[in-house]
């Protein structure tokens, strides 16, 4: 085994936006970087091992929420869509295409209710992540904060503006199509 050499490496190696900084900002992004001191968390190894436990399990929780929501709004798109073609492949009468309308806009209110739904699971898992992460040292800390909460609540509720509005528009268009299915299928007299 090779013994280390004596001249070690700095303890942070500097990135090509750490030296983008400096040239920017000079001396102060300097002073700043090298004022930072890495406290490490406080936490004995079993409570640390919980508490990273904890935020692997609440990160997966969100990814499931959001595979939900995506999986909600993909089927209940395909669903309208099989509607519109029952209708017209079926020559549906009218009371049946009344039918079909009611239950889209029944599903249509559902897929918007989970959504919302697990829209605030997110929201819960995301504090539990936030709390936890305040007992981690103070490096894990300002890599996390690199993405701000107001840019991520913002990316999140835009997500969820479109998912919901595809829902809608997915209904609208399902009530349209089903119009002109029975139009289709009216007798001429």
């Amino acid at each position: 085994m090779a013994k280390p050499s004596s001249s070690r490496a700095p303890a942070r190696d500097e990135t090509h936006d750490d030296r983008h900084a400096k040239s920017e900002k000079g001396g102060d992004a300097r002073h700043e970087r090298e004022a930072f001191i890495n406290e490490p968390s406080g936490l004995d190894e079993a409570t640390h091992r919980e508490l990273s436990l904890m935020h692997q399990e609440s990160a997966e929780a969100i990814l499931f929420a959001k595979s939900i929501q995506w999986r909600s709004v993909g089927s209940a798109l395909l669903v309208f869509g099989a509607f519109i073609a029952i209708a017209v492949v079926t020559e549906a009468g009218a009371k049946f295409i009344d039918v079909m309308k009611i239950v889209s806009i029944v599903l249509a209110c559902g897929v918007i209710f989970v959504l919302v739904m697990y829209q605030f699971w997110q929201v819960n898992e995301i504090n539990k992540i936030n709390a936890i992460d305040r007992h981690f040292s103070t490096l894990y800390l300002r890599i996390s904060r690199i993405k701000s909460r107001r840019e991520g609540n913002l990316h999140r509720y835009t997500i969820l503006l479109f998912m919901v509005l595809a829902v809608i528009i997915g209904a609208v268009v399902v009530m349209f199509g089903l119009d002109q299915a029975a139009q289709l299928h009216k007798p001429p007299y």
